[in-house]
């Protein structure tokens, strides 16, 4: 027995499967959507029929599957024995010259039998490498747990377990740091880590903590992860169809939405929660896997602020949009209706399936004082390697003697600063100030004399400071300390330099002159400039209405907005601009969000 024909009936029958998916899901998609709008606000109800919505898809396309293999696996084993010259006589159903005439279903129902095997031979070439890349994801999803990880501070780590522990988490619960991610993320099932970036817990207020380490615990609690990677594994297998990509894509949403609840559950500050989100949604960069479960997610984001905030957007009378493009296309697909068709005159033969028994056989603190010593990290030249001979601009070479102690200080902290001047002390034992020559590799200027200096830089990234003592061609030492260079960090934005997003009265809102910036923990005397912001003011019982900012001061617009401020107004100040020194783009620093309460 040929075993290819097998394999050829194994991928006509997923062929027919990928194509009667189509319709399938399809129907299965409108009564989903049926149904989410009637329950549109009940996040949890419609999360579980998004999840179920897609089990139904599965079991249809196995369904299916099933039916058309017990169909076609016999006449597989029958083109099998025609291969191998078994003779047997197939009646024929034509044997004049006549012709048959096929409705256009029919027509359809023979093009799709015909070119079915090629069909499932694509799909299954393209879901192994969906696999493959699938695999390979994951498999850089878990280096993130193992990689350059280090443990949170004690305290954060009681946080975690008390929370875990008011939650009913039976499993233990990790707390790491790590320096390859920009956002909290919630990383495996069994033994679940929930990793923050390098920083950011200390960056934080604890109350900000507490809210995003809450909602990365509501993941685990749920089981999310788990479910994701059922969910990646059913997108490979309907990798064509773009409807079932939408309701994955729905479960996500309504999944961060699930979780959002859980917080609110168990914070006093709805608010605070929205803004610390927001800020993170504008001013950190989102991973690339899909394998994580992170506090902001992408789809829906500007609706999830709304519901925790407790604004619930007033729905639109007008039909979804999907469905009214859909239309269209179902009017065009009835009236597009091909003539019928003749088959050849030639006799067409029909093979009688045989039973299958009768064939035959076959994420440390940072030191501020640096201290060049034999053995540490920084690069340099010594006279007990071989290749310490240096070579002068002269051509000619001098062997270095044995190195001193080289104090190298960054006087404000341990990194440079772009746009400001960074004072740098320079000091060896045993050498006049004046004898040494400082000198930096990178993108900046370093300028002083006699151990003090100002180092400019210009670009994010990494500089050498070069420290050596020459005279004439003699070079006694020469010492590299390497630096991380960044960015003024972002300034927190507040309502007159005082107040940061919550809830006022009435009185201090009207009283307020606009948004200031403070730069907090931060030892140089830099101003950093608001270009402008979106400013929403939603009157208690009235639709929102929106204007552009510029500057920090409240500008004639929305000054008579804050004129109005009573009990039940809201207000928002979004996509705050600004522009510190070195910067040559604006930056975006997040919103404030204000609710006016009663006196």
């Amino acid at each position: 027995m040929n075993p290819f024909a097998s394999f050829a009936s194994l991928a006509q029958a997923f062929g027919l499967t990928v194509a009667h998916s189509l319709w399938q899901i399809t129907l299965i998609w409108v009564v989903f959507k049926l149904l989410e709008w009637r329950l549109n606000h009940r996040h949890q109800t419609i999360y579980l029929l998004s999840l179920t919505t897609m089990l139904v898809s599965v079991a249809c396309a196995i369904a299916t599957f099933a039916i058309n293999w017990e169909r076609l696996k016999p006449l597989g084993q029958v083109s099998s024995l025609i291969e191998n010259n078994t003779v047997f006589d197939p009646p024929a159903i034509l044997q004049d010259g006549g012709s048959v005439t096929l409705t256009f279903w029919e027509s359809a129902q023979f093009w799709l039998e015909n070119y079915a095997a090629q069909i499932g031979w694509a799909w299954l070439g393209c879901v192994g490498l969906l696999w493959l890349r699938l695999i390979g994801g994951w498999w850089l999803a878990q280096r993130l747990r193992r990689h350059e990880v280090s443990p949170a501070t004690t305290a954060f780590q009681n946080l975690c377990k008390n929370w875990a522990k008011r939650l009913h988490i039976n499993t233990k619960v990790q707390l790491l740091e790590s320096p390859h991610i920009s956002e909290p993320l919630t990383l495996g099932f069994w033994k679940p880590v929930v990793l923050f970036p390098v920083g950011m817990l200390l960056q934080l207020s604890p109350a900000q903590v507490e809210v995003l380490l809450l909602h990365e615990l509501a993941h685990i609690r749920r089981h999310d992860y788990l479910v994701n990677l059922f969910q990646l594994g059913l997108e490979v297998c309907f990798f064509y169809h773009p409807l079932f990509w939408l309701l994955s894509r729905e479960a996500r949403s309504r999944r961060e939405f699930c979780c959002d609840e859980v917080v609110l559950r168990h914070t006093s500050d709805p608010i605070l929660y929205a803004k610390t989100l927001t800020d993170l949604q504008l001013s950190f960069l989102h991973p690339s896997t899909q394998f994580v479960m992170n506090a902001t997610g992408k789809s829906r984001f500007s609706e999830r602020i709304l519901h925790i905030v407790g604004i619930s957007p007033k729905r639109s009378a007008r039909p979804n949009l999907l469905f009214t493009l859909m239309l269209p296309a179902v009017i065009a697909l009835c009236s597009w209706w091909p003539p019928a068709q003749k088959l050849p005159t030639e006799p067409v033969k029909a093979f009688t399936s045989y039973p299958t028994d009768s064939l035959p056989p076959k994420q440390t603190a940072r030191p501020i004082l640096k201290v060049a010593r034999p053995g540490d990290n920084n690069q340099s030249l010594h006279p007990t390697d071989k290749s310490a001979a240096q070579t002068t601009d002269s051509g000619e070479k001098a062997q270095l003697p044995s190195r001193p102690n080289v104090a190298v200080e960054v006087v404000n902290m341990n990194v440079f600063y772009i746009g400001v001047n960074n004072p740098l002390r320079i000091a060896v034992a045993d050498y006049p100030s004046d004898e040494i020559q400082a000198s930096l590799k990178g993108a900046g200027s370093i300028t002083g004399s006699k151990g003090e200096y100002i180092v400019r830089v210009t670009q994010p990234g990494e500089v050498e400071i070069v420290v050596k003592h020459q005279v004439g061609d003699k070079i006694d030492f020469i010492v590299v300390n390497k630096y991380r260079v960044k960015r003024i960090p972002n300034p927190t934005p507040k309502l007159d330099g005082e107040y940061q997003s919550g809830s006022v009265v009435a009185d201090l809102m009207q009283q307020t002159k606009g948004i200031q910036l403070i730069l907090e923990n931060f030892d140089f005397d830099v101003v950093c400039e608001i270009v402008g912001f979106e400013a929403t003011y939603l009157p208690i019982g009235e639709d929102p209405i929106m204007r552009v900012n510029s500057g920090g001061s409240w500008n004639s617009g929305v000054l008579e907005w804050i004129k109005k401020a009573k009990p039940g107004d809201a207000y928002f100040f979004d996509d705050i601009q600004i522009k510190c020194p070195g910067d040559a783009e604006p930056r975006n620093v997040g919103g404030l969000a204000f609710k006016i309460k009663a006196q």
